[in-house]
């Protein structure tokens, strides 16, 4: 039996080689009239969004569908805390689409050249298509291009980080605690980051800079969010003020590490043997509509990440009007942000591992600072992380690279700029100063 299966494993591998090799001298084949119908193309293009199966791609993909795109999430499969129906198609689901008779013998041809003959713009990460044929892997991009398709990267971060590129040593120490095995692909990555800073049409990376050169517009993220999903209520805000009534604190950690979670159990602890009334609320492992129910229902305060910068769970948080807590106090990320972006607008409380205990403090005995900011939390978001701003943004990008139009990406979100973004609409208003509180506003405060 062992000597049968080894017979039919040769077979197959000999059957895989000879037809890939048809399949891609067919693939060259067509290409050309595919290049040449996009080039001449005056219709929308056709976007894919792929294939890790990160959230955002979902959240990419309806703003546009929504604004008249025809746009699919294609992927390779889901994770634990996505439901099957966040995306829109499977790798496995094409093959059984597929006609060819031989589609199981050369499957990831068979994926390739659907999404080679079926989308205009490619959205993928530094990863690429997640092939593990060497010649796919190797020629995919020259192969996207000679079909005239164009291509953005937006990196998630596995695809990105170098660590001994990462000028934070904290954030570099907590990757290495909580995703060891970056460091041991590093060279992969670096190739990855190599040919497609040569070869994508845009990259846009936010504030995921360290390790490479190259970015081709400037928001501080390009997330963003469905804010008809997120309800708000100016009402929702309370006076529970940590002395007479509990304040209920919400982190939802992916990697305890990653979010600096150690220093917030210490935070809290030491807060309750103070005597301060705070009730701690830790999501773990929980699909993502179980979060959104507490923060809705539950939260008073979102701390987020503690080590650096803020992310999706943040963005989640501001829609529903909450005060967030993460870290935004790393000037080699920040500085050129507050410059030639939009962070001086963002209403989080900048908070280190050394201050969550403080400015927990702060929140949980003030209830009309927390209102301050969650107010303007909300506006934040709808301004900078909706469906409005992703339709903008991604349009600003097609209108150059598929039209052809003259378009300033980089000073798109620059606040000196009187076209920027930034400025079709008002400033978002806050009590802090660089994302801290001043010492004027601070004396007043409950302490």
């Amino acid at each position: 039996m062992k000597d049968l299966r080894m017979i039919k494993e040769y077979v197959y591998r000999i059957i895989n080689f000879f037809i890939g090799r048809i399949y891609r001298i067919y693939l060259y084949y067509i290409s050309e009239n595919y290049r040449l119908g996009r080039l001449h193309s005056k219709n929308k293009p056709k976007l894919f969004f792929g294939t890790s199966a990160i959230i955002n791609n979902k959240y990419w993909s309806n703003a546009l569908r929504e604004n008249g795109y025809e746009s699919q999430t294609v992927m390779s499969g889901f994770m634990s805390i996505n439901k099957k129906n966040d995306f829109d198609l499977y790798f496995d689901e094409i093959i059984k689409q597929s006609t060819f008779k031989l589609k199981y013998f050369c499957k990831e041809y068979v994926i390739f050249s659907f999404i080679l003959q079926n989308f205009d713009i490619v959205h993928i990460p530094f990863d690429g298509l997640l092939f593990y044929d060497k010649w796919i892997k190797k020629n995919e991009i020259n192969l996207l291009k000679k079909f005239g398709c164009k291509i953005i990267v937006l990196p998630y971060g596995g695809d990105f980080y170098q660590y001994s590129k990462i000028h934070n040593l904290s954030w570099r120490h907590v990757l290495q605690v909580n995703y060891p095995n970056g460091s041991h692909i590093e060279s992969n990555i670096l190739e990855n980051i190599k040919r497609l800073n040569l070869n994508a049409d845009i990259i846009i990376s936010g504030y995921q800079t360290d390790g490479s050169g190259r970015w081709s517009a400037f928001p501080y993220s390009s997330l963003g969010i469905d804010m008809q999903s997120f309800s708000f209520n100016e009402n929702k805000y309370n006076q529970k003020d940590g002395i007479k009534e509990e304040v209920t604190v919400v982190h939802s950690p992916n990697h305890r590490y990653i979010k600096g979670t150690e220093y917030l159990l210490d935070a809290v602890n030491k807060l309750k043997a103070e005597g301060i009334l705070i009730r701690l609320i830790l999501i773990e492992k929980k699909p993502n509509e179980e979060v959104l129910a507490i923060l809705e229902n539950h939260a008073d305060i979102l701390v987020e990440q503690l080590v650096t910068g803020y992310a999706l769970s943040a963005i989640e948080g501001m829609a529903f009007g909450l005060p967030v807590l993460s870290n935004l106090s790393d000037e080699n990320q920040t500085r050129a942000f507050r410059r030639y972006s939009y962070l001086n607008e963002c209403p989080i409380l900048t908070t280190r591992p050394e201050n969550i205990k403080e400015n927990l403090r702060l929140l949980v005995l003030n209830p009309d600072l927390r209102k301050l900011l969650g107010m303007a939390s909300r506006k934040y978001v709808e301004k900078y992380h909706s469906n409005k701003t992703i339709q903008y943004l991604f349009g600003k990008v097609y209108e150059k690279i598929w039209y052809g139009k003259e378009v300033d990406l980089m000073n798109m979100f620059h606040p000196l700029n009187p076209d920027s973004y930034n400025n079709q609409s008002p400033k978002i208003e806050h009590p802090l100063f660089e994302n801290k509180i001043p010492e004027a506003l601070l004396n007043t405060l409950n302490k």
